[in-house]
């Protein structure tokens, strides 16, 4: 039984002492204390409040008045009565920056080391009551309070230091070929707020990213680092690879940190309201991808390029020029670029001269039978496979042609 704040302790250990009255009645009548705590819990109570009592609590009084008689049944006085319950700004202050700085330790193991550092500090439970009210508490922390979200806006100083990628669906087509559902696809430079590239696709996969990066690198140069999240299309290892053999180095999002991707998600609402949003009116509406995707780059050219942004103070075009001199520039020419966007994976060249790709038959030199060799191609058109081996290229594979080769030599093994 909880006491309430107008309750005196005496009045209090009254209440008690009848339940521990009619514990007493009922075994000098020869009932077990067992029988009688069972009676006594299950009974209305006569008390004021209306209360009833759980047979632990009552069992409690019972044997605290056996004890320490009538004064044993009065509310015991908190150890801390007399000292402040209010947590000042200091104290306050210090306490947050113990949380923050050890943000995966439970605040009841850091309360016992504070006390044992001799620390002096107010209950437990005001400690948890201050966090709470300062955001703080254990709910918060367990779904990353202190360890979601940068503490201070940030910008990188440097054209092309940092792009940012995402997909977002796009405005859908209806011409005179059906309907057509669109995605998508945009980079930003972080320090201009530049676009490099965007574009509508048919899909939002990997080979529309990869896409979408070749034409920016054309148009703006190499970034030094590329900032997604956690999609498919950006933590595969073809993508690995084609951003390292660019020299790009590739951050991934963490799970459910929504704020890290604050500054993509808001151009790609810029582009929502500004231009999506114009091809509702007459006479604007696009019925193709092509057509979508040309007045797309003439608004990001002549509007969104020669507009003042709020953040940099500055048009993206002028921001970016400033800063030419220090882009990456690729050196690489159109045919060099496109085997640097190939896919790598090792196989082991069979007895008869032939790798697998993709449950398809391909001829290599037959000199490399039995060596594990190297096939670099894009697995999007399947072109160009390119066999490397230690690092040297070796030629080309070629689709093994079944019937040419029962002709010329395949269907004579069977008559040795």
């Amino acid at each position: 039984m909880k006491t309430e704040p107008n309750e005196h302790p005496e009045s209090v250990a009254l209440l008690r002492f009848k339940a521990v009255n009619f514990l007493e009645e009922q075994m000098r009548k020869g009932v077990v204390l067992a029988e009688a705590l069972r009676e006594a819990s299950v009974r209305p109570w006569p008390d004021p409040s209306g209360r009833y009592y759980a047979l632990r609590t009552i069992e409690d009084w019972y044997y605290s008045y056996k004890q320490g008689g009538f004064g044993a049944l009065e509310p015991q006085r908190r150890a801390d009565r007399g000292r402040s319950k209010v947590i000042d700004e200091s104290m306050g202050t210090w306490i947050i920056e113990q949380v923050c700085q050890y943000p995966r330790i439970p605040v009841s193991v850091l309360y016992a080391h504070w006390l044992r550092e001799g620390k002096e500090l107010p209950t437990r439970r005001s400690v948890y009551r201050y966090l709470q009210r300062h955001g703080y508490d254990r709910s918060r922390l367990r779904s990353g309070r202190l360890e979601s979200g940068p503490t201070k806006a940030f910008e990188t100083p440097h054209v092309n230091e940092l792009w940012m990628v995402d997909f977002s669906p796009g405005p859908h087509l209806r011409g005179a070929n059906g309907s057509l559902s669109t995605h998508l696809c945009v980079l930003i430079d972080d320090c201009s707020r530049l676009i490099p590239f965007a574009a509508y696709y048919k899909r939002a996969d990997t080979q529309v990213f990869l896409h979408t990066l070749k034409e920016a690198v054309i148009r703006r140069g190499l970034p030094r680092k590329l900032y997604t999240d956690q999609g498919g299309p950006f933590i595969n290892q073809h993508t690995q690879i084609v951003c390292a053999n660019l020299g790009i180095r590739l951050l991934h999002a963490k799970p459910y940190h929504s704020w890290s991707k604050g500054k993509i998600e808001r151009v790609i609402l810029s582009i929502q309201q500004g231009f999506e949003s114009s091809l509702r009116i007459a006479g604007q509406h696009a019925e193709s991808l092509e057509e979508l995707n040309r007045k797309l780059s003439t608004w990001i050219q002549t509007v969104y390029h020669q507009r003042v942004h709020r953040s940099i103070e500055t048009t993206p075009e002028s921001r970016y020029q400033q800063q030419l001199a220090g882009v990456r520039k690729l050196e690489a020419d159109l045919d060099e670029l496109e085997a640097l966007f190939f896919a790598r994976i090792k196989r082991t060249v069979r007895k008869d001269g032939t790798v697998r790709i993709d449950k398809k038959l391909y001829e290599v030199d037959l000199s490399l039978r039995t060596l594990r060799v190297q096939l670099r191609f894009n697995p999007f058109t399947l072109a160009r496979i390119e066999v490397w081996y230690q690092d040297r290229f070796i030629g080309c594979a070629q689709r093994a042609n079944l019937n040419l080769n029962s002709d010329l030599e395949g269907g004579q093994a069977y008559e040795k």
